[in-house]
């Protein structure tokens, strides 16, 4: 049995709720990051949706990741209602096939949400594609909370494309001593669970990321057989780097927790069996 988990904040903008930075700009929002996500005064902010799809840029590679973008409805919530989200569950694989368990607390109440596969490729090729877990046509991925902000979600699919089998120590030298060429393209299976401001489900797709959907919890698959960062990095590393080291359990730990997801005290701990 290989039982797994993730830590978060992450320090990279992923989460798809807004807040206005300052009066200066009124209609304009703006991501938030992990300091942000700290500061009571931040956390008592309304969110925002924005007015068209923005889309999801954890490593910043675009000059305003973070903003400004046009302000669109409130949401109804705040970020710190938004981050208090929790989840748990299984992930049980068996001879390719699997079976997904999972339950949630202090989701928005009477809320419509579904369940995603995220396959997100680090720089220099980035790129990011969600599929809907289940049938293609996103007609299996779907729940709804209950009026204390309370859900579940069961479902057996096939099993979720892995992670690249990367080592730690390259990974390392390639994303954060940068000592070593990037020679190959790391892609990462996450569990997404995406908020539904607009009431609706899009099919195939989530919708429009900032707009009316909004990725509020995850799960970073790691390479097999590794359930944890830790159990990935001590599989894996012939040696520890001074530099790695500094990124061990910590909020900026740059790649991982860059494309783990969301922000503050958000998480998503799932099981993992096979």
């Amino acid at each position: 049995m290989l039982r797994s988990s993730i830590y978060l904040p992450t320090p990279r903008p992923v989460a798809d709720v807004f807040f206005e930075l300052n009066n200066t700009t009124p209609n304009a929002v703006y991501r938030v990051e992990q300091g942000q996500a700290k500061d009571p005064v931040d956390l008592a902010k309304m969110s925002y949706a924005t007015t068209s799809e923005i889309p999801h840029d954890p490593y910043k590679l675009t000059p305003n990741a973070l903003g400004p973008f046009p302000k669109g409805s409130p949401l109804g919530f705040t970020l710190e209602e938004w981050l208090s989200a929790i989840g748990s569950g299984t992930y049980i694989e068996e001879n390719g096939n699997t079976s997904i368990n999972l339950t949630f607390q202090n989701l928005l109440p009477n809320a419509t949400y579904s369940i995603w596969c995220h396959r997100v490729t680090s720089p220099p090729n980035y790129r990011e594609e969600n599929l809907p877990l289940g049938a293609g046509d996103g007609s299996r991925n779907v729940f709804k909370s209950d009026s204390k902000g309370n859900g579940a979600f069961i479902l057996k699919i096939e099993s979720l494309p892995a992670t690249t089998n990367v080592t730690y120590n390259d990974w390392v030298a390639m994303y954060i001593t940068k000592t070593a060429p990037i020679n190959t393209d790391i892609t990462w299976t996450l569990i997404g669970v995406v908020y539904h401001s607009d009431g609706k489900t899009h099919g195939p797709v989530p919708g429009q990321f900032g707009k009316n959907a909004h990725l509020q919890l995850v799960h970073l698959m790691y390479p097999k057989p590794s359930r944890t960062f830790e159990e990935w990095r001590n599989a894996t590393a012939t040696s520890a780097t001074s530099a790695a080291d500094g990124a061990k359990r910590q909020p900026d730990f740059e790649i991982i927790s860059a494309v783990a997801g969301l922000l503050a005290t958000a998480y998503l701990l799932l099981d993992r069996r096979r």
